[in-house]
């Protein structure tokens, strides 16, 4: 359903679904974060009174680094809810009744609980150094509250994809058409084609002869273009040009054009 999904609704599922996989890709390096920060956690409580200084120092790395992200995911998904409402509205629907269910209200409220309570919490601050142990008592918790939270987001954005998805359908706006099913023009056709190009004949003494004859009928000087691997040189010629000499000049496997006619240097073995 990924590719119906973003061309939904006249293209309207693409912004939703990209920043609902980013929702979902942040809150997946937090739990990351967080599990091993609940171990470290565990870990220094249980070496109290003194733990060992760099377990503490890990600890509060992975803790400050765990609340930048469960921000990040508090964030991501504020931000997507706010534009899929809008998408929402604009196609006619009542965005509230299609995203706010049973799981999403549970999922913010909780996460707005777990943010008020370490900051309100005695001891709860992760930021405050002071008195690591006690701290603990709050800290724990609340990161394993966060990590269930997680898994709960999980089950919303999963129901949330549908519902988003009926919903996009429902608003009668004609989805985007699948590129492979675009019927094929002339000129998609000359487009995607491959240039080819015919071989053209080698420049012998008979294609020298013609060209002479060319130049010779010409009133006004004529330019022989010479092309070799996307580099192109011009050469004027007229009825005064020695052209044994350019000839003996081009360079093998170039290239040539002169009014309508065409041909190739042949290589210098052969010349």
């Amino acid at each position: 359903m990924t590719a119906p999904f973003r061309r939904a609704a006249g293209g309207a599922g693409a912004t939703v679904q990209w920043l609902m996989w980013g929702v979902a890709a942040v809150a997946a390096v937090f739990a990351v974060v967080a599990g091993f920060d609940l171990v470290y956690l565990y870990r220094v409580e249980a070496a109290l009174p003194e733990p060992d200084l760099d377990l503490l120092r890990a600890g509060q790395s992975l803790g400050t680094s765990e609340l930048i992200l469960f921000w990040c995911v508090v964030i991501v998904y504020a931000l997507w809810f706010v534009l899929t409402s809008r998408a929402l509205q604009r196609l006619g629907e009542d965005a509230n009744r299609v995203l706010l269910t049973p799981w999403s209200i549970t999922f913010q409220v909780g996460a707005l609980a777990t943010i008020i309570a370490a900051r309100t919490l005695p001891g709860a601050d992760a930021v405050n150094a002071d008195e690591f142990g006690a701290r603990l008592r709050w800290i724990a918790p609340i990161l394993a509250a966060r990590l269930g939270l997680v898994a709960l987001l999980g089950v919303v954005l999963f129901t949330l994809y549908r519902r988003v998805y009926a919903a996009l359908l429902r608003s009668g706006v004609a989805p985007l058409r699948d590129p492979a099913e675009q019927p094929v023009t002339l000129l998609d056709l000359v487009q995607r084609a491959s240039v080819i190009s015919l071989l053209a004949p080698l420049a012998d003494d008979a294609w020298w002869s013609e060209a002479a004859g060319l130049t010779a009928a010409s009133a006004t000087p004529l330019n022989l273009v010479e092309t070799l691997d996307g580099d192109i040189r011009q050469h004027r010629v007229d009825a005064g040009t020695d052209l044994a000499a350019l000839r003996a000049a081009l360079r093998p496997g170039a290239r040539l054009n002169l009014a309508e006619l065409s041909g190739e240097v042949p290589p210098a073995r052969d010349r």
